[in-house]
C-alpha cells in the first residue's frame, strides 16, 4: 500500500503575509510575492508593526505617546492604502492590517494565529556589522516564525 505524504510547500500557496514598513524593499517584496504566486489566484495580506517607541518627544506641547502613535498609525494606514493600490494594478486579492509589538514576533504571531501559507518580508540589505548590531527583522522572522518565509533581496 503507497501512503502519499503531503509537502506543505507542493500546495497552492494562497494566503500570504506581507511585511511592510513603507521602504522600497518592502514594496519589492509585496510585488515578488504578488507576481510569483499570481497563477496560485493569491491573496495578500499588507502589515505593519506598530511599535512603541524607546523614548519619545514628551516634553514638546501636544506631543506625548498618544499622539506619536495617532501620527503613526495614521502614517501606516496611508502607506498601506498606497502599497494595496499597487497590489490592486497587480490583479491580485489584498487586504491589510495594522499590528502591535515587536515587528518580528507580531508578524509571526499573527501568521500562525491567522493560517498563512508564506510570509514575505524584504530585506533592507544591511551589512554584517550593522546587523549585528542592529538585529534584523527579516532574520529574527525567520528564525522564529512557524510558517514558512521569504526574504526577498
Amino acid at each position: 500500500m503507497k501512503v502519499k505524504q503531503s509537502n506543505h510547500l507542493e500546495d497552492p500557496l494562497k494566503k500570504i503575509l506581507v511585511a511592510m514598513d513603507g521602504s522600497e524593499s518592502a514594496l519589492k517584496a509585496m510585488r515578488t510575492a504578488a507576481s510569483l504566486f499570481q497563477s496560485a489566484d493569491p491573496h495578500l495580506t499588507l502589515a505593519y508593526v506598530l511599535s512603541r517607541p524607546l523614548a519619545y518627544p514628551a516634553d514638546l506641547p501636544g506631543w506625548g505617546l498618544q499622539s506619536f502613535e495617532e501620527e503613526e498609525s495614521k502614517w501606516a494606514n496611508e502607506m498601506l492604502s498606497t502599497a494595496a493600490s499597487q497590489a490592486t494594478d497587480l490583479k491580485v486579492a489584498v487586504d491589510t492590517v495594522v499590528l502591535g509589538g515587536s515587528p518580528a514576533e507580531a508578524i509571526a504571531d499573527d501568521a500562525s494565529r491567522q493560517s498563512y501559507d508564506l510570509v514575505v518580508v524584504g530585506s533592507r540589505g544591511r551589512g554584517a556589522v550593522t546587523r549585528v548590531l542592529l538585529g534584523s527583522v527579516a532574520d529574527r522572522l525567520v528564525h522564529i516564525c512557524k510558517v514558512p518565509v521569504l526574504v526577498v533581496h
